[in-house]
């Protein structure tokens, strides 16, 4: 039941693995140098990213790294930036987020298909303000376990959050990072003083090594639930290239990057430009072939406008051949030529800006579209994107359980594409799809009135719940009256929480469900355990350990206070193990797993 979203893909061992002596260095103050260059790593970029955040880096608009007071600082690309100069090895990593794709990424892909185990990719968001000098306005590293570290913004500084499931991020793509850098390959490793091990180019995670237990983070425990010291095990020195790494990504995801796409809808260019580049770190070049002068690389995605068709060099790309090249302009007035296997025309927009994205509500089973521009609707609940060829909405529709997606389409103009969910009971969320596995357990906790949204559109179903959050599903599973509850309970803790979810944890006090920690705290904020969750559940259900159970293989990592519960979820059918016959008893399981749960206890 527990699925992992970022469990290990794999796939037969490459032959050849490239074996080379890497030390991860991490940030040095600018007085501090490298003796010498030092071979980049994944492993170090995340490393870094994990220090900087420690280290409380601040924010510094074009920041490298430079020393701020007792830190340093540096923007979301300097961050990166900053590590390939600590190592020596700075290679072509310049210029901000859509440079150090443009010129450094090997492979791209959408988040939406799920996360490889790699530590160090670089994670994107769109750029909606100013797309046409480049689609992504902000890089982070990707750290492992569904973290990420990012230098953001003067507000936050460095911030180390969930990639999925977290309210108002909106990271969409991750890519494999080259300029240079290797990427673990087999073996153990250490990573910020803790080993991970790696099987074909991905760590291993929720399963045992040597006879480590590795959890869901990837980091190897003994049977005390301590970390194993590095010294333990002999670390691996093979190591490949980005390319190598890229090969075999390719085998498992599709190498779609959605980014263009999400800026623009399904409209194409927001200005006047009749044309746009189809590839990445595609060369603008001074004369139609291929040994003329490079005026500029241009980004995936990138506006331009085609003068005129000329006849080139013949050029050969995926089995195609072309000698007919574009003559173009770029966004800043770069002049150049292109090769149209590389660009393609689009239709120019008329002058004015393009309609609003269309709001979807839904109210009592009927489903309601409305644009705010009085522009025409076309919509679809098959997944796909709506164009002026899809079904028009002309009136209120009776149709709930369905992703609806739709534009606005005015004087020629489409808007930005708006994607909303719609449950049974009418409630409208826009984080996930009908497609989602955990689809059915939401629709139904939300319709018995066992989950709530987030009071702006969203649901985190992949975000990591909470003990507060767990005990309210909990309050509403059993469709507790909470009026005489209002006063909260004693707990010195309970004013990090809304005042809204104070009486739930006040009910599960008194009826025993729950007790706090030694020192009067509740910690309402902290990640609910696997084991905590399972020993809540026994005690609201009664129920009762079958004398025959058999023993997950990392029984001796359940604590005793949660084992008999532990157990009796398990015979219960509430819960299940995480393969390998293993329970993670520390491990936390996402606000859609906890549906899944509440869902099978309310229909017992």
């Amino acid at each position: 039941m527990f699925r992992n979203p970022w469990k290990k893909r794999r796939m037969k061992a490459y032959s050849l693995l490239l074996a080379i002596a890497v030390v991860c260095t991490v940030g040095l103050l600018p007085a501090e140098k490298a003796s010498a260059a030092e071979t980049p790593t994944s492993l170090g970029l995340a490393e870094h990213g994990i220090k900087a955040h420690r280290d409380g880096w601040v924010y510094l608009y074009a920041g490298k790294g430079q020393a701020v007071g007792n830190t340093r600082g540096s923007d979301c690309a300097g961050l990166l930036y900053a590590y390939f100069s600590d190592v020596g090895a700075i290679g072509k990593c310049q210029g901000g987020a859509s440079g150090q794709v443009t010129y450094n990424c090997v492979f791209s892909n959408d988040i939406s298909e799920g996360i490889p185990n790699i530590h160090g990719l670089a994670l994107t968001m769109p750029d909606y303000v100013s797309p046409g000098s480049g689609l992504y306005g902000h890089i982070g590293i990707y750290i492992g376990n569904n973290e990420a570290t990012d230098n953001s913004d003067a507000q936050f500084n460095m911030r180390r959050e969930t990639v999925v499931g977290n309210t108002g991020r909106n990271w969409n793509a991750w890519h494999v990072f080259d300029n240079g850098m290797m990427y673990p390959a087999d073996g153990w490793y250490q990573l910020d003083g803790k080993l991970v091990h790696y099987t074909n180019y991905e760590y291993d995670a929720n399963t045992v090594i040597d006879g480590y237990l590795l959890g869901s983070d990837g980091y190897a425990v003994d049977s005390d639930g301590k970390p194993v010291p590095v010294s333990a095990v002999t670390l691996s020195t093979k190591y490949v290239s980005a390319s190598q790494v890229a090969a075999y990504l390719r085998t498992r995801y599709s190498g779609k990057d959605s980014t263009y796409e999400l800026i623009y809808g399904n409209g194409g260019p927001s200005s006047d430009y009749n044309g746009r580049i189809t590839g990445s770190g595609v060369r603008l070049r001074s004369e139609p072939n291929t040994t003329s002068a490079i005026v500029s690389t241009l980004a995936k995605g990138a506006n331009v406008n085609i003068l005129e068709e000329v006849t080139g060099e013949k050029v050969t790309a995926d089995g195609v051949s072309t000698d007919k090249w574009y003559s173009v302009t770029t966004v800043s007035g770069l002049k150049g030529y292109v090769c149209s296997l590389y660009a393609e025309r689009v239709s120019v927009s008329p002058a004015g800006d393009p309609p609003a994205a269309p709001t979807i509500s839904a109210s009592d089973g009927y489903v309601v579209i409305t644009s705010s521009d009085g522009a025409d609707i076309y919509y679809t609940t098959d997944g796909s994107v709506p164009t002026e060829n899809s079904t028009p909405y002309t009136q209120p529709l009776y149709l709930t359980g369905y992703t609806f997606r739709a534009i606005a389409v005015a004087n020629g103009m489409s808007s930005p594409v708006s994607t909303a969910t719609v449950l049974s009971n009418s409630s409208v969320f826009t984080d996930f799809v009908r497609t989602d596995w955990f689809y059915q357990a939401v629709d139904l906790a939300v319709s018995y009135g066992i989950f709530r949204g987030n009071g702006d559109g969203t649901l985190s179903p992949n975000g990591k719940i909470t003990r507060a959050q767990f005990v309210v599903a909990l309050a509403g599973l059993d469709g507790a009256d909470l009026t005489a509850y209002q006063n909260g309970t004693s707990f010195s803790d309970l004013e990090k929480l809304p005042e809204k979810m104070r009486p739930a944890v006040a009910w599960a006090y008194e009826k025993g469900y729950v007790s706090g920690f030694g020192d009067n705290t509740f910690r309402p904020n902290d990640s609910i355990s696997r084991e905590q969750m399972c020993v809540i559940l026994r005690k609201y259900a009664g129920l009762e350990r079958n004398s025959s159970s058999s023993l997950f293989a990392d029984d001796s990592r359940v604590s005793s206070w949660a084992k008999d519960a532990v157990y009796a979820c398990r015979d219960f059918g509430l819960i299940s193990g995480m393969g390998d016959n293993l329970f993670d008893p520390l491990g936390t399981a996402t606000r859609a797993q906890a549906c899944v749960i509440m869902t099978k206890l309310y229909k017992r």
